[in-house]
């Protein structure tokens, strides 16, 4: 199309909106405007969080600007369209919580991850979930391939299944510590939403933040040992931080007693039953 064409276009357009009163209707409501080219983003937007009819939603021009110039002239890239790393800042604009999650240092932020690689603003299916592009779990696995495939070993979580989800334990905005992990109320980690029946407090607590987690001993992904351990030997996993050497213990525990070359002490948890936590047993023997 000629240019001396498409502005023949344009100018058409502009007074059939004129004689249809949307350019006056869109005085109240500049969202109309646009919807007169744009009319599919109506039905994806409508039932979503950014949907015209919510109360405190997004104009077209919260997230794309001042559209005169664009709509004189016809031209896209006189429109604004956030992409990339730079949309993070048109989203948070609105969406100042997680603004201030997001600059604290996560994994997401740190690796110019963007709102848009996850979400959609206008959805090509009509959702109420977020607006994300795709299921969660998706979404994760997209970049945590090697993640994914640790699911895949014989003893831990399975993912999709009994409920467990990446977002079950992950915060995606942001989280405490590198790995982004939720925590409730009580400063609990999320193993303990599921596990309740280790989540004291304890008299005698085995672990506490101060001095190692559930990750010192599990790997929450999956694990080629029984219960998810992190090594295949008990006693080795003890060692890790019950060790009498000084300076390798993990914060100042106890060290091991025992003479370790008979095999009659390398099963730890069969004198040391209560592994998570006792309320009778200083040694967590009971």
């Amino acid at each position: 199309m000629s240019s001396k064409a498409r502005h023949l276009g344009i100018a058409a357009l502009v007074m059939v909106v004129m004689a249809t009163g949307a350019l006056s209707a869109s005085d109240d409501d500049p969202d109309q405007l646009c919807l007169t080219c744009h009319d599919t983003f109506e039905a994806t937007r409508l039932h979503t969080a950014h949907g015209l009819d919510r109360p405190n939603a997004p104009t077209c021009e919260s997230c794309h600007g001042d559209g005169s110039a664009h709509m004189e002239e016809g031209d896209a890239a006189l429109i604004f369209v956030p992409k990339g790393v730079e949309s993070n800042e048109t989203c948070t604009t609105c969406h100042a919580g997680i603004h201030t999650v997001m600059n604290s240092g996560d994994v997401h932020s740190t690796r110019g991850v963007a709102c848009v690689d996850c979400h959609q603003a206008h959805p090509e299916t009509p959702t109420t979930t977020a607006m994300l592009r795709a299921e969660p779990d998706a979404l994760c696995v997209s970049c945590h391939a090697r993640t994914e495939r640790t699911f895949n070993r014989p003893f831990g979580h399975r993912l999709g299944q009994a409920g467990v989800s990446c977002i079950s334990c992950h915060d995606p905005h942001g989280g405490l510590g590198e790995r982004s992990l939720k925590k409730d109320h009580a400063g609990d980690t999320a193993c303990v939403s599921c596990h309740a029946e280790k989540r004291g407090p304890f008299v005698f607590p085995h672990v506490t933040d101060m001095s190692g987690d559930c990750m010192s001993c599990h790997q929450p992904h999956g694990s080629s040992n029984p219960h998810a351990l992190k090594r295949s030997r008990v006693d080795q996993l003890c060692l890790e931080c019950h060790s009498p050497l000084e300076g390798a213990a993990l914060g100042s525990q106890p060290v091991s007693t025992h003479d370790l070359r008979s095999p009659r002490y390398r099963e730890c948890t069969v004198c040391h039953v209560a592994v998570h936590g006792s309320n009778a047993s200083p040694t967590l023997q009971r």
